[in-house]
């Protein structure tokens, strides 16, 4: 007879229970009786197996547990209801309890240890995978022995690790999991590549040894990495990563939360997240890198609808200390990037080449777009520290003086703003702001147009004539001497053409001086009519009247004849006495001549000035 459970060929004995037969028997009696009448007799769970618990499985398989291997496990079993917080390895359940201090990790005792090939087991074996609660692995203050490799595994529980050592490493490369928390935890090289959390991955205070791997990761949640202390690795992991001795790599990250690089956050190596994608923006207040001589961070093609703040606008948050190149060329920013309380530092460049500002180091933000406003506070780029917005593209550009670099060291043609801000106290006008365009290396036209449109639109008409002023100034001064002399003739008589109505003024003043010296010139006598070209007939003595502003008038005009000249001329023979202003003075006619010479030429220039200013001709924008 076989068992319908268990199978057994025994007849006297269950493989499940070990009934006896007999047993069977009185079972099958009583269900027989039960048609006879209203008996009601449950049947025995003959053959049910009862499972082992997590413990007494990873006992047979890893012999001799230490403390905290049996506390994990007794924590992760499920039905655990009163397991608490955490798996305590040490003698503390408190995070903050010195004992769990991962600093003193060697003089912690054999009991503290968790193999690393334990918990691949209890994340990889089905039967301790499906009793493990969904609050996963929790263990405190506990030293992970040998490397922890979990690299594509698909894990139904979280993974916590605080104030732990897993000094070996860690491998979860392509492996997903609903949450990891390594929070306070002494770590070795983190290869992540490919990872995918569906919730946060938490690694406040992490302090790595070496290189932070998470590139091409997906999280769902925040990437918390405040107050990390991050090293790159003596030999880098990856070949293409290697010249930039990346302490985090996060090059292709995609995070639909925040990424908090902040509040103490600090790395011997570079930050790299180019091509990142960082839905609820880049956080790094209290944040210090170093990399002298290389990149300290670089988003390069990133995408950050959600802002970035390189420091805290509030000073109690913290500023931004970067020893290297900072570098959000071609980044896409939504909300807001703003640089506060920041410091760009690196090593002096001694009389730097074009090459020099493009590699050197400072923030480079060439190309970039962002929606709402650049704003700049307390900043200071020191040791020649390049700011590079060439081409990029903002909202608004909030800023003070105090904080543009140092002449030379502002790269920005091409860069483009719909409106100017300052802070409270720093008032920036036209005249500062051409101070700001000065900081460029060289002459470039584009951005004193950019600043000249600004200003109009905003209101400031005379402001935007004066940064065009200074435009042509600066495009006449590249041509030598004669471009100089030329450029300053159209600055002081039509300001190269923005105020065409200057003419008028210095038409009134030919025309004035020119009365005044007709008019001593006739009280000298050196005034002769034009015979015998206007020659009077025989027997007239009349004969037309001199008018000095008339004639004046009639010299000046090139387009215009009131017939005064035909009559009058001066004689450069001639002299004559004569009073001005209460003054006598000799008067010759060749000097009467030579003005009315120059006042001639100068109706022809004005006049064409004025029309090549009135229409645009002469403008260089």
């Amino acid at each position: 007879m076989r068992c319908s459970k268990c199978g057994t060929e025994n007849p006297s004995l269950c493989a499940e229970r070990g009934l006896r037969f007999a047993d069977l028997v009185s079972w099958l009696t009583l269900s027989a009786l039960a048609f006879a009448g209203p008996i009601s007799v449950a049947a025995p769970q003959a053959c049910a197996r009862e499972e082992p618990s997590l413990l007494q499985l990873a006992a047979a398989s890893f012999p001799n547990l230490t403390h905290a291997e049996r506390a994990m496990l007794e924590f992760a079993q499920a039905g655990n209801v009163a397991a608490g917080e955490f798996a305590q390895a040490g003698p503390s359940p408190n995070p903050d309890d010195p004992s769990n201090d991962p600093r003193g990790a060697d003089e912690w005792s054999k009991d503290r240890e968790i193999r690393a090939q334990l918990i691949r087991w209890l994340c990889e074996d089905p039967a301790a995978v499906h009793q493990v609660a969904p609050t996963g692995i929790r263990v405190l203050g506990a030293r992970i022995s040998g490397a922890l490799k979990l690299s594509s595994v698909h894990l139904p529980f979280a993974i916590v690790a605080r104030r732990s050592v897993m000094s070996d490493g860690v491998d979860i490369a392509r492996a997903e999991i609903p949450y990891i928390d390594l929070s306070g935890s002494y770590i070795g090289e983190l290869d992540a590549k490919g990872l995918v959390v569906h919730s946060d991955l938490d690694m406040a205070n992490v302090h790595s040894s070496g290189e932070v791997l998470i590139e091409g990761a997906r999280i769902d949640g925040d990437l918390n990495l405040g107050g990390a202390n991050l090293h790159h690795s003596k030999v880098e992991m990856l070949s293409w990563s290697a010249p930039f001795k990346a302490a985090l790599d996060g090059a292709g990250v995609v995070v639909g939360g925040a990424a908090r690089i902040c509040c103490g956050f600090e790395s011997d190596g570079a930050v790299l997240l180019q091509s990142a994608s960082i839905n609820q923006g880049l956080l790094m207040w209290g944040a210090r890198l170093s990399n002298p001589g290389n990149v300290a961070l670089t988003a390069i093609d990133a995408d950050i609808p959600g802002g970035v703040a390189l420091g805290g606008l509030l000073q109690t948050l913290g500023g931004f200390e970067a020893q290297g190149r900072v570098d959000f060329e071609l980044a896409k920013v939504k909300l807001y990037f703003q640089v506060a309380h920041a410091k760009f530092e690196g090593a002096v460049s001694e009389n730097p080449t074009l090459l020099d500002l493009q590699a050197g180091h400072g923030l480079f933000a060439a190309g970039m777009t962002i929606d709402g406003p650049l704003t700049f506070t307390d900043v200071k780029f020191e040791n020649g520290a390049v700011l590079n917005l060439s081409g990029a593209k903002v909202s608004a550009l909030v800023d003070e003086e105090k904080s543009w670099p140092e002449p030379g060291r502002l790269l920005i043609d091409g860069f483009s703003y719909d409106s100017l801000g300052s802070y409270v106290g720093n008032q920036i006008d036209a005249s500062s702001r051409l101070r700001w365009l000065a900081l460029q290396p060289g002459f470039h036209q584009q951005p004193y147009r950019q600043l000249a449109k600004v200003l109009k639109e905003s209101g400031d008409d005379s402001g935007a004539i004066q940064v065009l002023v200074a435009k042509e100034d600066l495009r006449y001064a590249r041509y030598g001497p004669l471009g100089r002399l030329w450029g300053g003739f159209l600055r002081y008589t039509v300001a190269y053409g923005h105020l065409p109505m200057l003419t008028i003024m210095w038409s009134l003043g030919f025309l004035l001086i020119g009365w005044l010296i007709v008019r001593g010139a006739k009280a000298a006598a050196v005034m002769r009519p034009t015979y015998p070209e206007n020659a009077l007939a025989a027997g007239d003595r009349r004969y037309e009247h001199l008018y000095p502003f008339l004639f004046s008038l009639d010299v000046f005009l090139p387009f215009v004849n009131l017939h005064k000249e035909h009559y009058w001329w001066p004689d450069a023979d001639a002299a004559g006495r004569c009073r001005l202003a209460g003054l006598t003075l000799n008067l010759r006619g060749s000097i009467v001549l030579y003005y009315l010479w120059a006042q001639i030429i100068a109706g022809w220039i004005l006049s064409a000035i004025f029309v090549a200013g009135i229409t645009g001709l002469i403008r260089g924008d």
